[in-house]
């Protein structure tokens, strides 16, 4: 009885998706992961500088341009919290006009440079970051339970990735790096991640949990917010966010009927 239930519901579900799109047709999603180019510093990795602004990069980032052109979008979504929507409209805005120098971010370097060409009004900002992460906390706890192991696991690993990444910025171009970056292997790496910390701490300590729901949450309230401003009519979008990110949303978009997801490899070369 359960099952015919669940069934019932699937079924009238999809119907009413169909419905409100007017057509059975699948809109195209690109989910572009990337390093963030301004290098903020936020991330728990420390990378060196991509010197974005430089000639040699301003080159490569044309050519990514180029060739993201050719998916068309329809809507871009970027990593910017929904509250700054109004802002970074009068930063397009202002960019379209030759009043605004685009910033390093790769928001501006990519996104606001595609959506110019593209002749869209505007990119989507659809980000959340109502979130904690106390990595702190966690690595507290795992010296004071002695699971130096973990920590030394941890460590090694985030060294790895910084020397990796630190190497492929000498030695590759932007189109190389997102290419490499975005493979189901690196998905499912990244967005396994987490789950590392499920065995931080004892029997009385949820830490870890809890930093791999919040992880999970801040996702799929950007997965949300991508959804709230589709309105069926879009035949090809493009999703622009730090690699982590792609992996976990793509992960949950791969359940949406309406959407079909579009290798990076079939629009980068």
């Amino acid at each position: 009885m359960k099952q015919t239930t669940l069934f019932l519901i699937i079924f009238l579900l999809s119907s009413f998706l169909k419905a409100q799109t007017g057509s059975s047709k699948k809109t195209e999603v690109l989910m572009l992961g990337t390093f963030h180019f301004a290098n903020p510093g936020l991330d728990i990795a420390k990378f060196e500088d991509a010197n974005i602004m430089s000639e040699k990069r301003q080159r490569e980032v044309a050519l990514l341009v180029e060739q993201l052109k050719q998916f068309k979008p329809d809507k871009i979504f970027i990593e910017a919290p929904v509250s700054a929507q109004k802002r970074f409209d009068s930063l397009f805005l202002a960019y379209k006009a030759g009043t605004h120098k685009l910033g390093r971010n790769e928001s501006q370097q990519l996104g606001f440079r595609l959506a110019e060409q593209c002749g869209l009004n505007s990119l989507y900002c659809v980000d959340y970051t109502d979130v904690s992460f106390p990595m702190d906390s966690a690595i507290k706890i795992m010296m004071s339970n002695k699971q130096m192991d973990m920590l030394q696991y941890l460590q090694g690993n985030m060294q790895k990735e910084q020397n990796d990444f630190n190497e492929q910025l000498k030695t590759k171009t932007l189109t190389q790096i997102l290419l490499e970056g975005n493979t189901e292997n690196v998905y499912r790496k990244l967005a396994g991640v987490y789950y590392f910390f499920l065995k931080v701490g004892d029997k009385n300590n949820h830490i870890g949990s809890f930093i791999a729901s919040e992880q999970w949450r801040r996702n799929i309230y950007i997965y949300e917010n991508i959804l709230k401003n589709l309105d069926g009519n879009e035949q090809r979008i493009l999703v622009l966010f730090g690699t982590t990110h792609i992996a976990m949303i793509k992960e949950m978009m791969q359940y949406n009927e309406m959407l079909n997801i579009v290798p990076v490899s079939k629009v980068l070369h």
